[in-house]
């Protein structure tokens, strides 16, 4: 109580509830000595209010500034990454574009080679197919020859019989035979 009794805000409020009492038993209209109360007491608790509301407005003016700081900060951070994810998506295209490049020359490389097996797989039918042509037809040439040779044989045979005695006869048929198989061989 003592401390309260040294600051002047303290008599000023004595002061404005006298001023009430007092005025409203001198006059009867009290509306004056409640204005004079009111001027007396903004008067007296003005200065702390007003200091204690700039406080209040400085600290939140403090804070919104630091608020606004760290949003340019944070704006900078995502500038710097959004550059960076730029960045790292033109890579990534490039690499892309590299990945497709590389795929199209390599299918080209298969493709070729795909090809160039293609054609080595027909060349060589085809020179089987030749060969199985030439197989078959050594084998019709020799079955011809080897049905010639018995037809040639049999009319050998059948003229000789009519005009060879039978031991001339087994004798020119054994020649011809020994001769036929040496040429077919």
């Amino acid at each position: 109580m003592k401390r309260m009794v040294r600051k002047p805000e303290f008599w000023v409020i004595v002061a404005a509830c006298i001023f009430v009492v007092v005025g409203s038993q001198i006059t009867e209209d009290a509306n004056f000595w409640i204005l004079i109360a009111f001027i007396t007491f903004f008067g007296a608790f003005g200065r702390a209010a007003y200091k204690k509301a700039t406080e209040v407005l400085d600290k939140r003016a403090e804070r919104i500034r630091n608020e606004l700081d760290e949003a340019e900060s944070l704006r900078d951070e995502a500038r710097a990454l959004l550059a960076e994810h730029e960045r790292k998506r033109q890579e990534a295209e490039e690499e892309a574009r590299l990945m497709v490049e590389h795929a199209k020359a390599e299918a080209e490389r298969h493709a070729a080679e795909a090809r160039a097996a293609l054609e080595e797989t027909m060349k060589r039918r085809a020179e089987l197919a030749e060969q199985r042509i030439a197989r078959a037809e050594e084998e019709a040439m020799r079955e011809v020859r080897q049905t010639a040779a018995v037809l040639a044989i049999e009319a050998a045979r059948r003229l000789i019989g009519e005009t060879v005695d039978e031991s001339r006869a087994d004798r020119m048929i054994e020649e011809s035979i020994q001769e036929v198989r040496d040429r077919l061989n």
